[in-house]
This record gives C-alpha cells, sequence and structure tokens, in this order.
C-alpha cells in the first residue's frame, strides 16, 4: 500500500528568515503541493530526503488498529473478502492491545512495565484475550465478545474459508461497532489514560531518531477516527455507509495512493 506523505522540508526553511514568504517560495521549490509517496509500514516512520539531501522522517498519528481496519475496508472495496476479514481480524487485537495499554495506565502500570510484559503474550492471541476479558470484568465493561464470530474468524484465517461479500461486512460490522462502542465507555470513564495512551503513541519513536533528524506528525481521516470519539454522533455511521463514504472521500485518495473505484 503506497501512501503520501508531505515533501516540504523543514530543515530547509529554517535554512531561510523563516517568512511567510520563504515559506510559499520553499514550497514551490519542493513542489510540496504533491505528496511524497512511500510504502506503508508497521515502523510507522516515513523517511523524505530534500533535494539538498536534509533527511526526514514523518509518523502517522493514527493508531494501528486504525489503520488496518481502513486497509480491510479498502481490500472489501476491491472484492477481496477474505483478505478483509484478515484484516479486519487483525484491526481487533490491536484495539484489545490498545484497550489492556489504557486498563494498565489506570492502574498505574509504567509503560515499561507494560511493554515486558506483553512481550510475554505478545504472540498469543488467546492469552491477550483473556487478559482483556478479565480487566473488562474488574472495570464493569461489557467485554461484546461474541464467540460465533471467533469460530467464524478462525474458519476463514485457519481453514481457508472465502467468506461471501455479505458476511466479510457483517463481520467488519461488529469489529466497527465493539471498536466504537468501547471507545465511547472508555471515554466516558477512563479518558485521562485514553489520552495518555495516544500521546505515547506520539511519542515512542523518539529514541530511535537519528542525530538531527526532525520527525514530524501526519494525520489522516479513518472509519474508525479515534479523534472524533468526543462526537456526539460518533459510532452511528453503518459499515456500509462508511465504504460508500471512502468510495467519494477526497482524502482517501489523497492518502492512499490506489485506485477506489
Amino acid at each position: 500500500m503506497i501512501i503520501g506523505i508531505s515533501s516540504f522540508c523543514w530543515h530547509c526553511f529554517n535554512e531561510t528568515s523563516q517568512t511567510k514568504e520563504d515559506y510559499e517560495k520553499l514550497k514551490k521549490e519542493l513542489l510540496s503541493d504533491v505528496d511524497y509517496e512511500v510504502e506503508l509500514n508497521d515502523e510507522n516512520l516515513y523517511e523524505f530526503i530534500c533535494p539538498k539531501n536534509h533527511r526526514s522522517l514523518t509518523q502517522l498519528q493514527e493508531q494501528k488498529f486504525e489503520i488496518l481496519f481502513d486497509i480491510a475496508s479498502l481490500a472489501l472495496i476491491d472484492g477481496y473478502t477474505k483478505e478483509a476479514v484478515s484484516s479486519y481480524s487483525s484491526s481487533l487485537e490491536r484495539f484489545i492491545e490498545y484497550c489492556i495499554l489504557i486498563f494498565s495506565l489506570k492502574n498505574s502500570v509504567t509503560i515499561e512495565s507494560f511493554i515486558k510484559t506483553w512481550k510475554q503474550m505478545a504472540n498469543q492471541s488467546e492469552r491477550q484475550l483473556g487478559a482483556f476479558l478479565i480487566l473488562c470484568l474488574q472495570e464493569g465493561m461489557s467485554n461484546r465478545i461474541e464467540e460465533p464470530r471467533s469460530t467464524f474468524r478462525n474458519k476463514v484465517i485457519h481453514k481457508g474459508y472465502i467468506p461471501s461479500s455479505k458476511e466479510a461486512i457483517d463481520y467488519g460490522q461488529y469489529i466497527m461497532s465493539f471498536i466504537q462502542n468501547t471507545l465511547k465507555d472508555l471515554n466516558l470513564t477512563s479518558n485521562e489514560y485514553l489520552q495518555q495512551a495516544m500521546r505515547i503513541h506520539l511519542t515512542k519513536n523518539g529514541d530511535r531518531l537519528p542525530e538531527n533528524v526532525r520527525l514530524a506528525n501526519a494525520s489522516m481521516p479513518t472509519i474508525i477516527s479515534l479523534r472524533s470519539v468526543h462526537d456526539k454522533d460518533y459510532g452511528n455511521i453503518s459499515l456500509i455507509d462508511a465504504l460508500k463514504s471512502v468510495k467519494e472521500n477526497g482524502f482517501y485518495k489523497h492518502f492512499y495512493r490506489k485506485k477506489i473505484q
């Protein structure tokens, strides 16, 4: 999957008088109205090297579960139902990890301790699900896990079952409702720690930066849209309507460099 990131160089801008005129002039010189294309990756770091060999890195503000949900939806739009179910399932797994982090922060667990403990269950989804269920019980939250959905997911991923479009959409709707309803609960009961988890996501690449390399944040619209969890209408749109919107959304076409029919 190819995405577009900004081709503006702040190193070059720092070498100017940093006026509005300098900014506009540099934008034209660097053709910054045309984004630089990079491949979507797991590290959430995207490199741009300007004509003067200044190196810049960009990271996306969106959580991995948001991006995985979009990838699943784009696959579904293109007719790849099996791939869509697989990515919807991955989105749910990463969301469960995100929830466990929030519950851990709420219980005064340090991020270092969380990372160390998570490594012991990182490759075992059943352990992750078990931890999530117990923490939801302790928090008095509905876990919303439906066992038949897990059976369907395993049938697709492990037994090679090819789902129909209806089955894939139904599964995607379940994941979408699960994530958005849980986020609404967390926003009401654990907003401070929800915000803290967002900040951790934005700062975790700091130690990986080479010397004198600037890190910029970029953002994109997503179907899950964690940033919109405060809106009163959050979670009211169906997956079908979201898929229709994606096909017509200029932001998606601008960010994801693939043909959306």
